[in-house]
């Protein structure tokens, strides 16, 4: 059985080429390729899979700006936890780079918090 976190980010105006290039970095910034490569060829660490985003010429709704989803990795006993931890943490900084948009970010059916304060998910709520 997979699990993953969904996210989606609204908002009337597009994403700005600005921010969809510090999105981009981001995303490179937490890729798990490597980590991939390492379970596909040695069976050590997490079943990880990379962070996916939908098409933005596709979007589920007009208003959407950004969404996706990811499988978390599910090998372990804290394998999910670490997932929903890492994936939270990107999502916490491209949401720091998006203004202004309204988010859903959620792990099946379970809604993540954004503490508003600390600028970040709250996977503990």
């Amino acid at each position: 059985m997979s699990v993953s976190i969904y996210y989606t980010a609204t908002r009337k105006q597009k994403l700005t080429s600005s921010e969809q290039a510090l999105i981009t970095q981001l995303i490179e910034n937490y890729s798990v390729d490597k980590e991939i490569e390492e379970y596909l060829n040695t069976g050590q660490g997490y079943n990880w899979t990379s962070f996916y985003v939908y098409d933005s010429k596709s979007p589920t709704d007009p208003d959407v700006i950004f969404e996706g989803s990811t499988q978390l990795p599910s090998n372990s006993a804290e394998a999910m936890f670490d997932g929903v931890t890492y994936w939270a943490s990107l999502l916490s900084n491209i949401r720091n780079v998006v203004k202004g948009a309204d988010w859903h970010v959620h792990v099946d059916d379970h809604d993540l918090t954004c503490d508003e304060k600390a600028l970040e998910y709250d996977i503990t709520k």
